[in-house]
């Protein structure tokens, strides 16, 4: 039922009464991040609450990545920017698009280079209701141990992965 507004005669009469009268405030705005100029995303299936956003799709379906899959135990959704040969954006989803319409709680990109195309210079802690998570980027964890090592760390400390300790 939408809120009963009462004219100034009756607002007089109440205050007259000493009866205060409840009213409904202005919500604040919604502020909403600047979209323009951010790449839309191609969704690949998966599922669960984690969405990897990686260089190309063909990172999507690399040995790698499924190696990410088995470690994550679960097959999360992978997406990337969505263009044509051109540079032009194709109908995709935009990020918050994506994580509201998929319910993501962890979105974790692949590399500061592609993080910045979202985000600029800061990626933010969260974004609606997702944590977001910067790993290291595709290439330099298909050729490097450390990134490696730094990949399974962050999964483990952002809890993309539970690990169990086993008493021997």
């Amino acid at each position: 039922m939408p809120p009963t507004r009462i004219t100034t005669r009756q607002q007089a009469y109440l205050d007259a009464m000493d009866i205060g009268v409840w009213r409904l405030r202005e919500s604040a705005p919604v502020v909403t991040p600047d979209t323009d100029g951010v790449p839309r995303l191609k969704l690949s299936p998966g599922s669960g609450g984690i969405l990897l956003i990686c260089d190309e799709d063909s990172d999507s379906a690399s040995r790698l990545a499924n190696d990410i899959n088995r470690a994550l135990g679960c097959v999360p959704v992978w997406a990337w920017p969505h263009t044509d040969a051109g540079g032009v954006d194709l109908t995709g989803v935009d990020l918050i698009g994506a994580i509201e319409e998929n319910l993501f709680t962890t979105v974790a990109i692949f590399g500061t280079d592609l993080a910045a195309q979202f985000f600029g210079r800061e990626i933010p802690v969260s974004l609606n209701s997702a944590k977001m998570v910067l790993l290291p980027a595709m290439p330099d964890i298909f050729g490097k141990a450390e990134a490696r090592r730094v990949l399974w760390d962050t999964f483990c400390r952002s809890g993309m992965v539970r690990v169990r300790e086993y008493n021997a």
